[in-house]
C-alpha cells in the first residue's frame, strides 16, 4: 500500500491544454501501463518523479540504463548485492511453499519451458523450500541429480542443461541484502547478469521474492509503495500457449503494490500487457497509429487514457538532469575469522567421506560452525567451481548425486593442508 502520509502528487510534465499533469496516489494504486517509443523515457521519469514526491519507490531496471539516469538520486544496487537473499527461500509457514511455486512460475515464465519442466521445477523448489534453502540454478539442477530417482526422463535432464546457462546467477551474499534495500527507494541492476535470458530469470526471481513477502509483511516496513519495470515487454512476451508460468505474472499484476510497467515496442508483446494497468500512457505512434483518432498528437507528446474517469489527457513529459552515482553496497563484505577454517573442513569432509550430499554436509558442520555460513560457504565453492554434484553407485545398486572435489577443488585442498 502507498504510504499515507505522503501527500504530493507525482509531477510528470504539462498538459497539452496548458497547466501541469500530475497523477495521485490512487492512480498509482490502479497500476499504469506505457506502452510505444519512448516508454522506457517515462518509466525513469516517473521513478525520478515518484521519489520527489516522497514515495519509496522500487525500480527493476533490466538493462542498467536507469541505474546510469538515477544513481545520483536514488540508489542503485548491483544484482551482486542482493540476489543471493532474493534466492533464500527463507519465510515463515505457508509462506515458504507461495515462494517455492512463484520461484518455479518465475523459471518458467524465463526460460519458456514446457508444461512437464514446469511441474519438474515445482516439485524441486517444494524441497527446497521444506528446507528453507535457496533457489539458485545450482541449487535446484544439484537437487535433481541427486534425487534422480524422482526427476528422471528426458523432459528433466533438458531442464539441467536449461539451468546449467544460467550459472552468472549463482552468487553468495549477505543474508537480509534485499530487505534492507528497501528500507527506502532504490534501483536494483539486473544487467551484471550478462546474457538476457540470466537478467530476465534474476528479475522474475526477485518479483517472485517481493510477493511471497508481502502477506506476511507490516504496512509500510520493508515494502515499496510503488513498484516500476522498464522494458517489461522481456517478461510479458507472448507465449504459444497458455501455461501455468502465467501465475508469476497474474499474481503481481494483481497484488496490492503499486505497479507501472513500460515497453517500448509492441512486437512480440503479450496481447494483455495493456489491461495490466487501469491507466494507460501511450506514445504518440501508438495513439496515431489507430486512425480513428480525432486527435493527432505531436511526436513528444503522450495520451493518458484514464478509463475509470472515462476522460483522454494529451502531456509533454518535463525534462530533468540525469545523474549517476556509485553502487550501493559494493564494500566487500569482511570475511569471517573462521572462514578459512571452514573452507578447509569442507573440502576435506567432501573429499574423505563416501557419499557426501549437501544437507549431510551442512548438518554435520553446522554442529562447529554457524548454519547460514556453512550454507553460504557450500554456494560459493559451487559457484566457483571447486565443488559438483555427481552420479556415483552406491553399494545398493542406486545412483545417487552425491558432492565431489574437481581437479580445483583438489588443488586447493592441497593448498590448504
Amino acid at each position: 500500500m502507498i504510504s499515507e502520509t505522503s501527500g504530493r502528487p507525482v509531477r510528470l510534465g504539462y498538459m497539452s491544454t496548458a497547466g501541469r499533469f500530475e497523477l495521485g496516489r490512487e492512480d498509482l494504486r490502479r497500476g499504469i501501463s506505457i506502452l510505444g517509443h519512448g516508454a522506457d523515457d517515462v518509466a525513469t521519469l516517473m521513478a525520478y518523479a515518484c521519489d520527489e514526491a516522497g514515495l519509496k519507490t522500487l525500480v527493476l531496471d533490466l538493462s542498467g540504463r536507469v541505474s546510469r539516469r538515477l544513481s545520483g538520486y536514488v540508489d542503485s544496487y548491483d544484482l551482486s548485492h542482493f540476489l543471493y537473499d532474493a534466492l533464500r527461500i527463507d519465510e515463515a509457514g505457508t509462506a515458504a511453499s507461495v515462494h517455492g511455486q512463484l520461484a518455479a512460475s518465475a523459471y518458467s515464465c524465463a526460460l519458456d519451458l514446457s508444461f512437464e519442466q514446469e511441474g519438474i521445477i515445482n516439485a524441486a523448489m517444494q524441497i527446497i523450500a521444506a528446507e528453507r534453502g535457496v533457489a539458485s540454478p545450482a541449487a535446484v539442477s544439484d537437487l535433481m541429480v541427486e534425487k534422480s530417482d524422482k526427476f528422471r526422463g528426458r523432459p528433466a535432464d533438458r531442464l539441467i542443461s536449461r539451468l546449467a546457462s544460467l550459472s552468472a546467477l549463482n552468487m553468495v551474499g549477505e543474508t537480509g541484502a534485499l530487505a534492507a534495500t528497501l528500507e527506502d527507494s532504490a534501483v536494483l541492476n539486473f544487467s551484471g547478469a550478462g546474457q538476457p535470458e540470466a537478467v530476465e530469470t534474476a528479475a522474475a526471481l526477485v518479483i517472485a521474492k517481493l510477493l511471497a513477502g508481502i502477506e506476511g509483511v507490516e504496512a509500510g516496513q520493508s515494502r515499496p509503495d510503488v513498484v516500476i519495470i522498464p522494458q517489461a515487454g522481456r517478461l510479458f512476451r507472448v507465449r504459444p500457449v497458455f501455461r501455468r508460468t502465467e501465475r508469476l505474472l497474474a499474481s503481481f499484476v494483481s497484488s496490492p503494490i503499486a505497479k507501472v510497467l513500460a515497453a517500448e515496442s509492441t512486437y512480440g508483446l503479450d496481447e494483455h500487457f495493456e489491461e495490466t494497468g487501469f491507466i494507460k500512457i501511450l506514445s504518440s505512434a501508438v495513439w496515431n497509429g489507430d486512425l480513428r483518432r480525432e486527435e493527432a498528437l505531436l511526436p513528444n507528446m503522450f495520451m493518458v487514457r484514464n478509463h475509470p474517469y472515462g476522460h483522454d489527457v494529451a502531456f509533454i513529459p518535463r525534462e530533468f538532469e540525469q545523474k549517476s552515482g556509485p553502487p550501493k553496497g559494493t564494500e566487500p563484505p569482511q570475511p569471517e575469522a573462521e572462514s578459512a577454517d571452514l573452507i578447509s573442513q569442507m573440502l576435506l569432509d567432501i573429499d574423505s567421506y563416501e557419499a557426501p550430499t549437501r544437507q549431510s554436509v551442512v548438518a554435520f558442520l553446522s554442529q562447529a560452525y554457524d548454519a547460514v555460513s556453512v550454507e553460504r560457504t557450500l554456494d560459493k565453492l559451487q559457484s566457483e567451481g571447486y565443488v559438483a554434484v555427481v552420479q556415483k553407485d552406491l553399494k545398493s545398486g542406486r545412483p545417487m548425486g552425491v558432492l565431489a572435489l574437481t581437479e580445483k577443488g583438489k588443488s586447493l585442498l592441497e593448498m590448504s593442508k
